[in-house]
């Protein structure tokens, strides 16, 4: 098992995670992280192909970022209508074997490879843990959306995770890759996947899940979004 640094002990939850979850609770656990994973990447997706995206789901996966110690898995996102566009882009992918639903699982791979580096530097992660302590300072007197905390978002990712020798390409409308708003955004938004990817690793998440156990992923998905539907 790999040591958490500063960040990640930040991100860690206030009571411990409590691994002898029954399965099913467990398998909810990791679902609803993979949904967090997936709701960044989709927002990431459509900025990139049309300038725009859902705001309130955006606003959701940036407050994500700042969870530190939570209490649970949901305490991370608010709750669970706030992660419906996750919940049905994951469906989505499982359920769909075309060329968009690759390339959203190379997103989601790369997210988590992202991830690991980040807890094999101690540097990289205790200077995240100082730049996002700063930039909670900043939203206290902003707001959570506010240009000025995207940006600096924007720039957390730029100067500590981008440092990393690992290209992460976004396909999309070069027009919108070219505006500026666009691309902190979807840097801020790739900073909250990693965040997710955190706690997808928190609660026991492995990739030979995402081979051996897709089937039960993608139930419990559909069980979470129709608890949604069904208010």
């Amino acid at each position: 098992m790999q040591t958490m640094h500063a960040w990640e002990e930040e991100l860690s939850f206030k009571h411990g995670f409590k691994r002898g979850k029954p399965l099913q609770d467990k398998f909810e656990d990791i679902t609803i992280a993979l949904a967090g994973i997936m709701q960044a990447i989709s927002l990431t997706r459509e900025i990139a192909q049309t300038g725009k995206m859902d705001e309130k789901a955006f606003e959701t996966m940036l407050n994500s970022i700042f969870q530190t110690h939570p209490g649970s898995t949901m305490d991370i996102y608010g709750s669970l209508e706030n992660l419906k566009l996750g919940l049905i882009r994951l469906i989505s992918i499982l359920n769909s074997k075309a060329t968009a639903a690759a390339q959203s699982i190379h997103y989601m791979h790369s997210v988590m490879r992202l991830q690991k580096k980040i807890n094999s530097s101690p540097k990289i992660s205790a200077t995240l843990l100082q730049r996002l302590n700063q930039t909670k300072k900043q939203v206290a007197y902003f707001s959570l959306t506010h240009p000025t905390v995207i940006a600096s978002l924007a720039d957390i990712y730029l100067n500590t995770i981008k440092t990393f020798r690992f290209k992460f390409f976004i396909v999309g409308n070069q027009r919108m890759l070219t505006v500026n708003e666009n691309i902190e955004k979807i840097r801020a938004l790739l900073l909250a996947a990693i965040r997710s990817s955190v706690l997808w690793r928190q609660v026991g998440g492995s990739r030979l899940q995402l081979i051996f156990f897709r089937g039960k992923i993608k139930n419990t998905a559909e069980k979470l979004l129709s608890q949604i539907e069904g208010k």
